[in-house]
């Protein structure tokens, strides 16, 4: 019996001290267990928390306000027999008053006769991976865009220009037509004028999307290039560790600001990065660093 106790007690401790957090609820989704890490990714302590029901506490939702206390909720499904485990990104509102997205990974917990006494949930915060998964969607989808705005320009531009040249022709071409009555001449021209304004207006609208696919004007100003590859090696890492990759930063001392385009220049670097995490899908180190050159200005190099 002894060993029986001194091994339970040994495995409370390993849970304690695990670095993911891990949650334990009874059948009336109670909760029994409440470890470090979990009163560290969501900001409750312990004692404000184990007896009570998580759904009350945590309020689950969705980033549209939708909440998943009961019919959405992994614990419930497992209870009612629907499934056996299950795993799900859920925003759940934290002891101090903020949101934060969380992976919980649920599983039951049987008795000898295989009936479910309890559930334990692995709870990890994933916002950093969140974010970074939004940043490259958003970069993906502008590059898309940009493409496909600039190929669709091209394509109505040039017909548009046909059909303004032959309505100009056109125009001319009523004008001096002596026989037509002066009355009929005009409700011509005045067809031509509503078309050629509808063309112009089209043209405008081409004009703007090709505008907006260019990558457009600079806008420099000086910038610390430590400043910004600190913001993207603060948004890269999270995403490079799931892979087993480190990302090392290597800096000169008091380097001098660059001019530059700040948001155009953050993109480059972070896609190339990218580029970097993605070739390495069995993990490695991802060296990223800046020193002068000859002439004294910062050089940026990748390893």
């Amino acid at each position: 019996m002894g060993k029986i106790d001194a091994t339970n007690q040994i495995l409370i401790q390993a849970l304690s001290c695990a670095s993911k957090g891990v949650m334990i609820q009874d059948v009336n989704r109670k909760v029994v267990f409440f470890n470090h890490a979990c009163e560290e990714i969501t900001k409750w302590p312990k004692k404000e928390i184990v007896g009570k029901d998580c759904g009350d506490i945590f309020k689950c939702h969705t980033s549209t306000g939708m909440c998943l206390t009961e019919k959405f909720c992994p614990g419930m499904e497992i209870f009612q027999g629907r499934i056996s485990q299950a795993s799900r990104e859920l925003l759940i509102k934290r002891g101090d008053g903020s949101e934060v997205w969380v992976e919980a990974s649920t599983s039951a917990i049987r008795d000898s006769r295989g009936k479910v006494t309890h559930i334990v949930t692995i709870v990890e915060n994933v916002s950093e991976r969140k974010k970074f998964s939004d940043e490259v969607l958003r970069l993906k989808t502008l590059s898309t865009l940009g493409a496909f705005t600039a190929e669709l320009a091209h394509e109505i531009k040039n017909p548009l220009n046909a059909m303004h040249i032959q309505m100009a022709l056109l125009e001319r071409e009523i004008r001096d037509i002596s026989r037509v009555g002066e009355k009929a001449k005009k409700e011509l021209l005045d067809t031509v004028s509503v078309v050629q304004k509808e063309l112009i207006r089209l043209s405008g609208f081409v004009e703007e999307c090709l505008h907006f696919s260019k990558t457009g004007e600079l806008n420099k100003s000086y910038v610390d290039i430590h400043e910004i590859l600190n913001e993207i090696v603060s948004l890269l890492t999270p995403q490079a560790q799931l892979n087993g990759i480190q990302v090392e930063l290597e800096f000169h001392s008091a380097l001098p600001k660059i001019k530059a385009d700040r948001d155009k220049i953050k993109q480059a670097m972070l896609n190339i990065m990218i580029n970097g995490v993605e070739a390495m899908p069995d993990g490695g180190t991802l060296r990223v660093g800046v020193k002068r050159n000859e002439n004294g200005s910062p050089r940026r190099r990748q390893a």
